[in-house]
């Protein structure tokens, strides 16, 4: 008998938004008749002015609040309906924020994003001065990939996710803040990590795992990742050869490896990060492991032993080497 396939839920109905002044938007939106308890995902394309979007957060209710954004901006965002398995076709909204603050365009968004949207829009740039007057804030803003949740047997949820490296440059010190709200959109609890990787080059993206102790009754998150641009580089050389999986005896699921050092100095301290993914390609789970032995000289290789408690929906697994 051949499987009769479901059709996906419907996309959310009315969708609006309001900029309530210049580093604030409102999202709002009916939710679909067909699918009661739905997820929402909300989409956005971080006011790049491109038709790249990177998921921001998902919320079981029916608005979403964004803060700390730049004054006369245009956001982009999509919206769909998610129901476990089967994802909606996108909503758009799109809203501009105002323009209190006054700041000149090269400042909010960097002087070759605003050379672009200039040749775009046909308005000219006023000429850049010979030195600027103050230089540009090293703090950059990443993009956000997929997102998954989960309770242990303590009660602690984790915010499971993946931070990306939009930037032409190197960035380092990346933080990633997790604001949770209840069902009237107060604030519940804001914590703040770290991404598993410290350093990313170009593209490259790390996961990170936000830990809220004795969580409570939450119905929406927000997320925001920052980074600082940086010249460091990671260590040139160090390559992970081969990675398996395998459950022990105990039901953790184990990842396990060998990483070579075919550079010309030796690495001291070396640890893998692991990324866990379900057959969507989303994450759902990640964690690092260190490198045995912690000293490989060049020409030599090194065993890694990264486990899991919590593996739901496995598909693949990657490893990156997290050492510069």
């Amino acid at each position: 008998m051949q499987a009769v396939s479901l059709p996906a839920p419907a996309p959310p109905l009315n969708a609006t938004g309001e900029s309530l002044g210049g580093d604030h938007i409102d999202l709002a939106w009916d939710p679909p008749t067909d699918t009661p308890g739905a997820i929402f995902r909300v989409y956005w394309d971080q006011g790049s002015g491109y038709n790249i979007y990177a998921l921001r957060t998902s919320v079981r209710g029916a608005t979403y609040s964004e803060g700390g954004l730049n004054p006369s901006t245009r956001y982009r965002y999509l919206i769909t309906t998610f129901d476990g398995e089967r994802e909606s076709s996108p909503v758009g909204v799109a809203i501009e924020t105002h323009s209190w603050l006054r700041l000149p365009l090269e400042r909010i968004i960097g002087a070759s994003a605003a050379r672009s949207v200039a040749a775009a829009t046909h308005e000219p740039l006023p000429a850049p001065s010979a030195a600027p007057s103050s230089p540009l804030p090293s703090e950059v803003m990443l993009g956000l990939m997929g997102t998954n949740d989960y309770l242990d047997d303590l009660g602690n949820l984790h915010l499971v996710g993946e931070v990306h490296n939009d930037m032409a440059h190197n960035v380092d010190q990346i933080r990633v803040r997790v604001t949770f709200y209840d069902d009237a959109s107060s604030v519940l609890e804001a914590v703040t990590g770290s991404a598993l990787l410290d350093l990313l080059a170009p593209g490259q993206r790390s996961p990170f795992v936000i830990v809220w102790e004795n969580a409570a009754d939450w119905q929406r998150f927000s997320l925001r990742a920052t980074a600082r641009s940086t010249t460091e580089r990671a260590q040139e050389g160090l390559t992970v050869v081969h990675s398996y999986a395998r459950l022990d005896e105990k039901g953790l699921y184990h990842v396990l490896g060998t990483l070579k050092n075919d550079g010309l100095s030796t690495a001291y301290y070396v640890s893998v990060v692991v990324s866990l993914y379900d057959s969507f390609g989303k994450i759902s789970n990640a964690g690092f492991a260190h490198a045995s032995p912690s000293r490989v000289p060049p020409g030599t290789a090194a065993s890694f032993d990264c486990s899991f408690e919590y593996f739901p929906y496995l598909a693949e697994h990657a490893v990156q080497v997290a050492h510069r």
